[in-house]
């Protein structure tokens, strides 16, 4: 227990032990915050599922980013209302209404209005008539948008009768005909401007919404008004209506903690799933390579005679082969097998190629151990050779056998992202290699979408250092010749 407390005090009192400690226990909670709040099938579920990331801007940088760029950028929002705010009549018919207050602060314009609804249900089959309107902060009032939601005709239709119980109804306010022809009579009733329905979707209808408008150089042009809006979005029928759900998307040109890519996902929930993927594999690896590793570089060390040549002929076999050329082959056979894991095959591959330089080292340690007096005495009294191996000659190897697994870490969390960023990696899984080849697959560098690539680089930089910092501060202690005094 003595050199336990030591070892613990040399370990602690290094300053690369403390930085090492509480950047893994930052890994470890990271992982188990994903694997508690995450579903296991993540990547095909959500990740990789482009239905789930179509609320979200494409290849915007993070918010935090408006800090540094001389433009005020617009911030994405999104905003979801499951009860509607009050009941009116529209045109003879009951309506619910679901109200959305957006305060504009920016310089910019938003990039898009979008609305969606789910499960619009109706009770006859008189069906249902949406309207959309927007109240702006100069007290002005556009009517947007109306379309009539008609019930589809046949035998087999029962009511109450459910409409896009599978995927929201979407409407691009902004783009849509009916909106522009609206927005033409606004400009004419309110401006006395007349522009036609091209002129109206050159300038953009979002300008129009969100500006005012001023002459610029003999052209009508607009500019932002600030100030709190709000979209008004109506149902209405001559009968009962009910909606689960109503979302109305502000575009943005800024969203999220890390921005999004070019399939519109948020890179923070990708990144943030890499954790447990990159300490399972670093874990798993290290702990198999090491154990295989250290065991037949003892039994070889020991027994000596065929068991110690047989050991070292294939050691030095396996020690000879190009890591990274054959770990490449290794994969790319093993993931032609339809339905075979990638990531086991990926750690397997990593675990038979990197055993063989412990079991070399391990080996000549063990040279010199067995013929110790403890080892002596241990024969002596018939202690049988896997009790001396392992309950006498392994316990004074154990500090170095364990440092080495440490070390091995950071060497797996590498070849897995050098595996993925070659497409080799597993499809299914958001890991920080494969985030990084799809950035380059999606020209990012020449685009210069650095939120795209840069973390995924530093985290995995990160994870490598981590173990790195506690090989180096282990180092004293399974080192004696470094072993302060």
């Amino acid at each position: 227990m003595a050199f336990e407390r030591s070892a613990w005090s040399i370990f602690i009192e290094s300053l690369v032990g403390k930085a090492g400690l509480i950047l893994l226990l930052f890994m470890v909670v990271m992982s188990g915050y994903v694997l508690l709040a995450y579903p296991m099938d993540y990547g095909v579920r959500v990740w990789n599922n482009d239905k789930k990331w179509t609320d979200l801007p494409r290849a915007v940088p993070p918010e935090w980013w408006d800090i540094f760029d001389p433009r005020d950028l617009v911030t994405h929002r999104i905003f979801i209302d499951t009860k509607y705010d009050y009941t009116t009549e529209i045109f003879g018919m009951d309506a619910i209404v679901y109200e959305i207050e957006y305060e504009h602060t920016e310089d910019g314009f938003p990039t898009g209005l979008t609305v969606k609804y789910a499960n619009l249900t109706v009770y006859s089959q008189f069906g249902a008539y949406v309207f959309i309107n927007i109240t702006r902060p100069d007290g002005t009032e556009i009517n947007l948008f109306f379309k009539q939601e008609p019930v589809p005709v046949g035998e087999d239709i029962s009511f109450p009768y459910t409409l896009y119980p599978e995927q929201d109804a979407l409407i691009q306010v902004n783009t849509e005909d009916t909106t522009i022809f609206q927005l033409k009579s606004f400009l004419f009733s309110q401006y006395g401007i007349s522009l036609n329905k091209s002129v109206i979707e050159a300038i953009g209808g979002i300008r129009v919404i969100f500006g005012t408008p001023i002459e610029n150089e003999n052209q009508t042009d607009f500019e932002v008004l600030k100030g709190l809006y709000k979209i008004k979005v109506m149902f209405a029928s001559q009968d009962l209506i009910d909606v689960e759900r109503v979302k109305v998307i502000i575009g943005g040109e800024v969203y999220g903690i890390l921005g999004t890519d070019t399939r519109r996902r948020d890179l923070f929930q990708g990144l943030l799933f890499g954790f447990p993927i990159a300490l399972s594999i670093g874990v798993f690896t290290s702990v198999l390579t090491t154990a295989i590793g250290s065991t037949l570089g003892i039994v070889s060390g020991y027994k000596g005679g065929k068991v110690d040549e047989i050991i070292q002929r294939v050691t030095d076999i396996v020690y000879n082969f190009p890591f990274l050329p054959l770990l490449i082959f290794i994969v790319f056979i093993i993931s032609r097998i339809p339905d075979f894991p990638r990531l086991i095959a990926i750690i397997g591959a990593i675990v038979a190629l990197g055993w063989s330089g412990l079991t070399i080292i391990i080996r000549s340690m063990v040279l010199s151990l067995r013929e110790s007096m403890f080892v002596e005495s241990a024969k002596a009294i018939g202690a049988s050779d896997t009790r001396i191996m392992f309950k006498h000659i392994f316990p004074n190897l154990a500090p170095f056998i364990f440092a080495q697994m440490i070390f091995f870490t950071p060497g797996a969390i590498l070849a897995e992202a050098a595996l993925s960023f070659l497409g080799l990696g597993d499809p299914n899984l958001p890991s920080w290699g494969k985030i990084i080849e799809e950035s380059f697959r999606g020209s990012s560098l020449q685009l210069g979408m650095w939120w795209w690539f840069l973390p995924p680089g530093l985290l995995i930089m990160l994870a490598a250092i981590t173990f790195v910092f506690i090989a180096l501060a282990l180092e004293p202690i399974v080192n004696p010749k470094l072993k302060s005094r």
